[in-house]
Parts: structure tokens; sequence; C-alpha cells
């Protein structure tokens, strides 16, 4: 039996709806959405001034707007009244902006043609996205000081009375639920409205847990890639490329997490990019609850580097909690600038910077001591570096390529040997969010990177391209199922990968328990997976899945990538992650100790 993937079907219904349908259209987003709304691929959306998603006072559900994948919006460049154009999904309503990696979601200008005509000088031609929410913010951005539940204003808008509910953000509900961001691109953005008010890439104001945001991308934005402002939601799979402010910067009280961050920054014609990450914990008082405590993993920050005015990668300030692991930062200046008012955080090691690597492309700066950009201030953060149990270290990260223009040379992930996969990485936390990696940085080595494919780095030219992929990479999940015990199994037989594909990265997953979630009752309890080259050699095997961390990462991240269900941990599937080089194989599920019943064999082909 052969099944395609979610997102080859996704990648199919697109082409046919652009290719047959005769209603595709041009549509002028009004001010005000509100009950349940689509936007659908085979329509262009302009929004003109503000758009807020709102749900109207007594409605019984959230308001929500759902764009399908694939679907393009742009904004209009000139608008009266000093608005730019901008979405906003306000407190209490909802977004379902759900694309993929082969049909992202893409925000911007009217002015793209989407040929790559546009490039990282072009900034400011619209506004942004906002998402808003009811989640705890410890302090007002204006410093006055008021009683919980503190809420504010979103920056970058002027609005009348009757719509500041609309910009209004914050309150009691750290698990609020603003909906889904995933497979988005957000580019030429941060329209100036006024000395030092422009609008982020993504804003996310008092936004909660409940939401996820993940695999999205700011490309050439005014102001910072990404901010948050107080909330608690997590973000995972960011890309801040180019922008003329900080890649990520928060405040306000901000207690989510982040992993796998890509930021890379360059002196444009237009300005030049600032500090990596800024970072702050509150603004009047500095000691407001909830504090501002974060925790970042594998992150690539690559700054400005030769030829370009110095930057910073991390700015740490404002009673802020900041905790970075397993990360990469190059192409800075200096590398670490703690501010006075954090020295209480700092000494009650709520400032952690572990198990990272760091490199100027300054020679002299690669010291300890000359990686801290504030010398004569009451932080001295040269123990990071000094002591060796935070296990970071000073060395070239290798990286395969750094470049900041579109020739193709752009390549973030580390060459073998690199100091990110010699060095000792950290252990993140096991509350089924984080992924344990066995590397540092934001890419694991060897084979596409999760930015390919989705992002205007890949599709314009920026990033290096993977091989070709072989023709069984369009089916991207061939599956058989049937029964296995004594003497039966489960294969998928003869699958080739052709010479013209080179390495093909795949995962080979046995299921067993995991079909219980389908209603399927006489399932095998415990399988196997073993994997044949053609004659005979079986060359990788698995029992359990998640048996290790470095495994448990590699098949969680595939399973992102690839779109398959996932595995629940601690149970008894099987699946390995492993790049096969062109010829001919088997995969083979068998019950493991004699045990029998039905199980599914799967073959996915990574992107």
């Amino acid at each position: 039996m052969i099944k395609r993937s979610s997102k080859f079907l996704s990648a199919i219904a697109l082409s046919s709806v652009l290719a047959g349908s005769s209603f595709a259209a041009d549509v002028d987003v009004p001010r005000y959405i509100e009950g349940n709304v689509t936007w659908t691929a085979d329509n262009v959306y302009f929004l003109d001034g503000y758009t807020f998603v709102r749900t109207p006072e007594g409605a019984s559900e959230k308001s929500v707007l759902n764009i399908e994948a694939g679907t393009v919006i742009k904004a209009r460049e000139t608008v009266s009244g000093g608005e730019a154009s901008a979405l906003v999904v306000t407190r209490g309503a909802m977004i379902n902006a759900t694309g993929t990696s082969s049909a992202p979601i893409i925000f911007t200008s009217e002015l793209d043609d989407l040929d790559g005509s546009l490039g990282i000088d072009d900034i400011s031609l619209w506004g942004g996205v906002i998402i808003l929410g009811s989640a705890s913010t410890n302090s007002r951005a204006d410093g006055t000081v008021v009683a919980a539940p503190v809420e504010d204003q979103i920056e970058g808008f002027a609005v009348e009375t009757a719509e500041i509910p609309l910009i209004t953000f914050g309150g009691t509900d750290d698990d609020d639920n603003s909906g889904v961001f995933r497979y988005v691109s957000i580019r030429h953005g941060g329209a100036v409205l006024g000395t030092a008010n422009e609008i982020n890439g993504l804003s996310m104001g008092g936004v909660g847990r409940g939401t996820t945001i993940e695999y999205v991308e700011v490309f050439a934005n005014k102001d910072d890639g990404y901010e948050w402002f107080g909330g608690t939601v997590n973000a995972r799979y960011l890309v801040a490329a180019f922008g003329n402010d900080d890649c990520f910067d928060f405040d306000q009280g901000w207690r989510g997490n982040g992993q796998f961050w890509f930021g890379i920054q360059t002196e444009s014609a237009s300005d030049k990019g600032d500090k990596g990450g800024e970072h702050d914990g509150a603004t009047a008082p500095l000691d407001a609850i909830p504090l501002g405590s974060t925790m970042v993993a594998n992150a690539t920050y690559i700054g400005i580097g030769p030829g370009g005015a110095e930057n910073v990668a991390l700015n740490i300030r404002d009673n802020a909690g900041v905790n970075y692991y397993n990360s990469i930062f190059v192409d800075y200046a200096k590398m670490i600038d703690i501010e006075d008012d954090n020295k209480d955080r700092f000494d009650a090691g709520e400032v952690m910077l572990s198990n990272s690597v760091w490199w100027s492309h300054i020679p002299a700066n690669n010291t300890a001591a000359d990686f801290n950009n504030r010398p004569t201030g009451a932080v001295d953060p040269t123990v990071f570096w000094t002591d060796s149990n935070f296990a970071n270290q000073i060395a070239d990260p290798m990286l395969e390529g750094i470049s900041r223009t579109n020739d193709g040379n752009l390549d973030p992930r580390p060459k073998a040997g690199s100091p990110a996969l010699t060095g000792t990485v950290a252990t993140l936390p096991d509350d089924g969010w984080f992924v344990q990696t066995s590397y540092a940085g934001a890419f694991a080595p060897g084979g596409p990177t999760w930015i390919q494919g989705w992002t205007k780095l890949s599709t314009e030219g920026y990033l290096k391209q993977a091989a070709a992929a072989s023709p069984i990479g369009a089916v991207s999940n061939i599956s058989n199922r049937g029964q296995v015990g004594t003497g039966e199994s489960v294969q998928i037989g003869g699958f080739a990968i052709p010479g013209s594909a080179g390495k093909t990265r795949v995962m080979v997953r046995a299921v067993g328990p995991g079909l219980e979630d389908f209603s399927i009752v006489d399932f095998v309890s415990d399988v196997s997976v073993d994997l044949f080259v053609a004659g005979g050699a079986k060359i990788a095997s698995n029992d359990n899945w998640d048996e290790t961390p470095a495994s448990k990462a590699a098949v969680e991240e595939a399973v992102r990538s690839s779109g398959a269900f996932p595995l629940a941990p601690g149970g008894l599937d099987a699946a390995l992650v492993i790049e096969l080089d062109p010829g001919v194989y088997t995969a083979i599920a068998r019950g493991v100790g004699g045990e029998t019943g039905i199980a599914l064999v799967e073959l996915y082909v990574l992107p």
C-alpha cells in the first residue's frame, strides 16, 4: 500500500486549485474580521491599513481567521491617516495560519512579485503581524506602575479611543490560546510611524502557552524580527534574516521558551542589524511580578561580521532571567552586554550561558575578557568562559558557509569536526516540548535543514540548496500494514534511491502500540525495525524509538519535518533516522520476543 503524506497532498491540492479555478481574485480585506473566516490559496488578500480579527462583545465563540497553506497576503504601501498596513489578532480572537513546508503562507508588500526582485534593502514597505492575548504581563512599556493584572497597548499603533481595546493585551490566563501560526514567511515590513516607533515582523503581546508558534521567517524588517511583550507562549524554528534592529527581543516579563532560532544580520544600504538578542525583564518596577524568565536552546546567531559596524550578540538588562544552551554565536564584535540593573539575577544564577560556541570575526576579541561589552560594569560575565563547568568554547564553529547575498552560499550547518559537534551539550528539560540534540546550534549536520523549501532564504537564492531528492521523495510516505509474529513480518521491499539523488535522508518506522490511537485493538505490543541493503546485509535496526536522547531528538525532528504522526514517548514503537547512499533497500517490522499482532512499517523521505 502506498500512502501520500499530508504535506504531499497539500501541494497537490494547492496546485489543482491554482490551475483549475476560474475564480481567483484580488481580495481587499476589511478593517474588522469577525466570526469564522477563511482565506484561501486561490486568492491574493490585500491589507489596507489596520485589519483587526476581533470577537464581538457577547459572542459565544471566539472569532477565528483561518488561512490556508500557500495563501499570499500583500499589504498596501501607501495608507492615509498615519496607519501602516498590519494584521492584528486581538485578545479574545484566534488565528489558524497553517502553512506547510511545501506551501508556506506569505505576508509581504504589494510591491513584491515573489520573484526575488525585492531584497534585503527593501524594508518598511508595510507594518507586520501582531498577535495579542490574555496571559500575564509584569509591567507597562511606558513605565507607569499599575496594579495587577497588568494590561498594556502594543507598540507601533495609533488608534482612536474606541479602538484601544483592540491593541490591548495582558491578563491572568497564562494558558490562553491565540491559535496556530506555522510555516509563515513575513517579508519587507517594519513601517516607521515616528521616531523609535516601528512595527516588528511578528509581535506577541501577552500571548499564552496554549498558542502554537513554529516555522516562521521574518525577512528584511525595519524593526525587530520578533518581540515578545510578556506572556508565556513557546516558539521554535524561527528565522530572523537581515533585519535592521534586533533578531529576537523580549521584555515585560516573557516566560516562554525558545528552541531552534536562526538569526543572520548585515549592514545594508538602509540600516544595520543591532543585537542578536535584546532581553529585558521589566520596566517599572524592575522586580515586577511575574519575573521574566526565558530558556533558549539551539540558537545560531550570525552577526554583521567583517566590514560592518560592530554589534553585540546578547544584551541582557532590566532584571531579566535569560538562559541560553547549546547555541552558536559568530561574527559579532562582542558577545555579551549584561547591564548593571541585571546584577541581582546574575548573582542568583538566573542568567546562564552554557554549552555553546562563541567566535568573533575580530581575532583580538576572542578572549573571555574581550567578549564583555561593559568591562567597567557591575557584572563580570567572563566566568562563563573561564569556568569549565559552563562548557562554553571560544572556537570557530566551522559553519558550512556564511553569506549575506543571494549567491547560494549561506549554509549555517556545522562542518564535520566543528566544536558544535564535538563539545558537551546540555541536557534539556524532558517536558515534551524541548528536543534533546547531540549538537549545538539551530541545525543538525548533514542533510537538508529545516529552513529549506519554505523560506525566502531558500526560494530566492540565499541558501545553499540540498541535493535533488530521489523520485521516491515525491511520495514522502510509503507504508505497509500487516500481521507480525513468529516467522511473520511486514516489509517494504525494493525501494530504491537512484544514483542521481546522492545521499538521501530517511526515517524508517515500525509502529505497533502507536496504532491504538487509530482504534486498532489487535496491534503488536512490542515491535522492532530492521533495514537491509540489497544483498541481504542488515545496516541498521531499532527496537524502542526513544531509547537514547539522540535517537529521540532525531525522530522528533523528522516527524515534524515530514508531517508524520507522532509516537508516544516511552512506547514500544521503533524508528530510525538514517542517511542512505544510492541503492536498493528493504525495511522489515517484526514482533519482539515472539509478540504477535498488527504492525505498520513506514518509510519517510525527509526534506
